[in-house]
């Protein structure tokens, strides 16, 4: 918690999981972000559904024709295909009954028929075949091919009779071909699938109405669910400002801040965010009769630095964690400042785990156990080393931090009353 760690506490998101940290409030603060989401994902689809339902209300006039213009023509499973053939015959009726009668004639009805000269036929053996039985066999089969042949002759005169050469006839079929040749270029192959298609999407249309008019009872729903957690959280995170704004000014006297005044102001966001129904502002008044202003107004480095040192103790009290890590805390302080916040350090480090990376003696002097971090260049490449230190090493070290280049026995002593003061 050092130089990155103050820019990134004046961030209003930053200071607002500082408070839910105090406030015992951040599996709350979780859940009303997790509904915003939700919130926003609904709304999102809504308003998509919305564009959707409009694209199919423009489209629904074209469709309502589509189907009203096949419907109108009333087509049926391969009707064209049938329709085809039977024109073919339409327009070759004449043909068709011309030839057929030829056939009637020549099986059955001249005088010397096919079948008549077979029956003739039949006649003559069967009166041989009362001399030779093995005629028998041949007359049957003479019988058999004119009964056939007589059939064949029947099924003609009945096919003759059943051909329509009714010109009204050919131009009716001519119409409805054409008619269904006109659709199936505008629709496809298969006009009834096409039908199926336009009726479901036109039924979508009101499907989807009705899909808007759910979502937006669900909708009111997690609007309301949010409302009421949001204003929950609110309560607590108001709450636990009070108690927070006494708890960091009385770590300020300690910091040498004894006219500080912390103060968390609210403000309301309407009608929500991810984060709540509120926006916190942390504000400091350094001295007496100052107005309370952002922390990232402060000037002094060493101030700001306090107040944060201030806000870390208060939350590690509360929130207790393995480690703390401070870096660069003594941005901006020195001399008196800088001893308390090494005093306060030790503080903490009677609960918790402390690091602390720091470039003066009097916050080093505190520590139980100081290390020195070099940085050289070996064989051309960064080389970071860290060190213990220990007895002289550790008062030569914090000797050097204290006073420079000159070394004197002045500062080795003091240096040591330094150490001597930080045991007590």
């Amino acid at each position: 918690h050092g130089q990155h760690e103050q820019q990134t506490l004046l961030d209003h998101a930053r200071q607002i999981d500082l408070i839910d940290a105090y406030a015992d409030s951040v599996g709350l603060a979780g859940k009303v972000r997790e509904i915003f989401t939700t919130v926003e994902a609904a709304e999102a689809e809504i308003a998509e559904l919305i564009a959707e339902h409009a694209r199919k209300i423009e489209r629904s006039d074209l469709l309502i024709f589509q189907r009203d213009e096949i419907q109108k023509t009333n087509p049926k499973p391969g009707e064209a295909e049938e329709v085809r053939r039977k024109l073919e015959v339409l327009s070759n009726a004449e043909k068709l009954l011309g030839a057929a009668a030829r056939g009637y004639e020549a099986l059955y009805e001249a005088e010397t028929s096919v079948v008549s000269t077979i029956a003739q036929v039949e006649r003559v053996l069967r009166e041989a075949a009362q001399h030779d039985s093995r005629l028998e066999r041949l007359i049957e089969q003479i019988e058999t091919a004119r009964i056939s042949l007589q059939d064949v002759a029947y099924a003609l005169r009945d096919y003759a009779g059943n051909v329509d050469a009714d010109p009204q006839q050919l131009e009716q079929a001519q119409a409805r071909l054409a008619e269904l040749e006109r659709l199936h270029r505008k629709y496809g192959p298969d006009l009834l699938e096409h039908l199926h298609k336009v009726r479901r999407e036109l039924d979508s249309i009101g499907l989807t109405e009705t899909k808007k008019d759910e979502l937006q009872i669900r909708l009111a729903a997690l609007k309301k669910e949010y409302a009421e957690a949001a204003a929950l959280l609110s309560g607590k995170r108001r709450a636990a400002s009070k108690s927070l704004e006494s708890a960091v000014e009385r770590e300020l006297k300690s910091l040498a801040m004894p006219q500080a005044r912390f103060v968390i102001a609210w403000q309301d966001v309407s009608p929500g965010r991810a984060s709540g129904i509120d926006r916190p502002e942390l504000l400091i008044s350094p001295n007496s009769g100052e107005e309370p202003r952002p922390l990232e107004r402060i000037v002094s480095g060493g101030e700001l630095s306090r107040v944060m040192l201030a806000l870390r103790s208060v939350l590690a009290v509360d929130r207790p964690q393995k480690t703390l890590v401070f870096d660069e805390i003594d941005a901006g302080i020195g001399g008196k400042a800088a001893e308390t916040v090494g005093q306060k350090l030790k503080e903490l480090s009677m609960r918790y785990q402390v690091l602390c990376v720091t470039h003066l003696a009097q916050i080093a002097a505190f520590a139980a156990h100081q290390y020195r971090i070099d940085k050289n260049v070996l064989d051309g490449r960064s080389v970071t080393r860290v060190a213990a230190l220990h007895g002289d090493e550790r008062i030569e070290e914090l000797v050097r931090m204290m006073s420079g280049s000159r070394v004197t026995h002045a500062a080795r002593e003091h240096v040591k009353e330094l150490l001597k003061a930080t045991k007590a």
